[in-house]
């Protein structure tokens, strides 16, 4: 999914000419999800609050999608999250450089890196990367613990009912995740890197 200014300061959902292995392998797991539920793309659409068209693109693998509703699509059809990251010969308790398993792209312009070989343990740390200006599309709220650190870049961390605060390289964050955050790079220039550590896992494992 590419995106592009759209009145009111939104950004618009277009689909992309060539879609990569990761973005067709998800596609074909959401489909199959809906298929295994004999369910309709309208009847998906009403549980989740995630437009017929648009899931139609996603299941064709046409378009990205931005990592709450693909949260919101993986509690739904109970997918576990290890259906949709790109794949690791090896189970091991060590992830070296280089191998880590990456979740489909997000149309926010948002890599999401987890740096475990499983995600049933107590922990999930993810590596977080953020193009300049990119920013999550929604607030997020699950259970557990969250943990931040800022390794690159400054992150503009908003937890709701409180104002925007800044962090910078070094700064971290530890909060209570049911309630809702959400992330964005305070720059327009540069890219933002964090490290994530989500407790328990907040994605299906």
């Amino acid at each position: 999914m590419t995106r592009r200014p759209a009145t009111g300061g939104r950004t618009e959902e277009v689909a992309s000419a060539s879609p990569d292995p990761a973005r067709v392998r998800l596609g074909s797991v959401l489909r199959e999800a809906r298929a295994r539920k004999s369910l309709s793309l309208s009847d998906v659409a009403r549980e989740t609050s995630i437009s017929a068209s648009f899931l139609s693109l996603v299941e064709n693998g046409k378009s990205d999608i931005a990592i709450g509703r693909l949260v919101r699509l993986l509690s739904f059809y109970e997918i576990p999250v290890n259906d949709v990251v790109s794949e690791r010969p090896v189970e091991d308790t060590h992830v070296r450089s280089g191998e880590g398993r990456l979740l489909p792209p997000a149309e926010e312009g948002i890599s999401f890196l987890l740096l475990t070989s499983s995600t049933k343990d107590l922990m999930m740390p993810m590596l977080i990367e953020f193009e300049p200006g990119a920013a999550l599309a929604e607030h997020g709220s699950h259970s557990g613990e969250e943990f931040i650190h800022v390794l690159e870049g400054t992150l503009s961390l908003e937890l709701k009912g409180s104002p925007a605060r800044l962090l910078r390289a070094g700064d971290s964050a530890y909060y209570n995740s049911e309630q809702p955050h959400l992330f964005r790079n305070a720059s327009q220039d540069e890219p933002l890197r964090l490290l994530c550590v989500d407790a328990p896992p907040n994605l299906l494992g």
